[in-house]
């Protein structure tokens, strides 16, 4: 999906219902309100919720106020290729996050650049966008490597074709080294809250296709399917969230 131009109602919101200092209060009383001393702990409690009724500030903005948006660069333009997109999708079935693309031109105004804006808690948000530009990295150059085994008297089209067929495949392989987190009912639905309150009317993304493959085309999704396979989660992105993309 990619954003509407007005993306003011997040900000707007943010202001006019949880003020930074009594959340930061909000929050620490909630934290008293588990401690093992019971005094303590009713005195924290009936102090959050004074703040909370006082301001209007129910569970559930308290949960979006978590929120956040981390954004990862592309090696795309206006349309990502169908192979970053699916990328994405893993990402966010890893890190719990969901993903809005945008383009826009560079500083000199000539080349159109894409992103993935990556949103969801906050130390999600920011590791999600991490490990995309990671393995973004990776697959680009896998998919550059096999390029450079075809036949050099090959039509750019076709490799291009093989190229994209690869990068798919390449991704499919990653999809059986991670492990996916499972969203409940309730963090979708903050998902789709927070999506809105920030980015409004959002247009449909049709991700660029690549053409119908051909009989000897399929060794490429082999060999994709094999690199992306080697795929590894290491704790070096985030240790105690989820492992890191890295390639073994």
């Amino acid at each position: 999906m990619r954003p509407a131009p007005f993306r003011g109602r997040l900000q707007s919101w943010r202001c006019r219902m949880i003020p930074d200092r009594v959340m930061r209060k909000i929050k620490r009383c909630l934290a008293l309100s588990n401690s093992a001393n019971d005094n303590e702990a009713g005195i924290a409690l009936r102090q959050a919720q004074t703040l909370m009724a006082q301001y209007g500030i129910n569970q559930e903005d308290l949960a979006l106020a978590d929120f956040d948006m981390a954004n990862a660069d592309t090696a795309a333009g206006k349309k990502p290729p169908r192979y970053l997109e699916l990328l994405a999708q893993l990402i966010n079935q890893v890190f719990g996050t969901s993903t809005v693309y945008s383009a826009r031109r560079d500083r000199d105004g000539i080349r159109i650049c894409g992103r993935y804006e990556f949103f969801g808690p906050k130390d999600s948000a920011q590791v999600a966008a991490y490990a995309y530009v990671v393995l973004q990295r990776q697959l680009i150059r896998d998919r550059r490597a096999f390029q450079r085994t075809l036949n050099k008297r090959l039509k750019r089209d076709t490799k291009t074709r093989r190229g994209d067929a690869f990068a798919e495949a390449w991704v499919s392989g990653a999809y059986t080294v991670v492990t996916p987190l499972a969203l409940t009912d309730e963090v979708r639905e903050l998902h789709r809250k927070y999506r809105e309150l920030r980015y409004g009317e959002l247009e449909s993304l049709q991700p660029r296709e690549h053409k119908a493959l051909k009989q000897h085309d399929l060794h490429a999704t082999t060999a994709g399917y094999q690199a992306g396979s080697k795929a590894r989660l290491s704790a070096g992105v985030a240790t105690t969230h989820r492992e890191e993309l890295a390639h073994g």
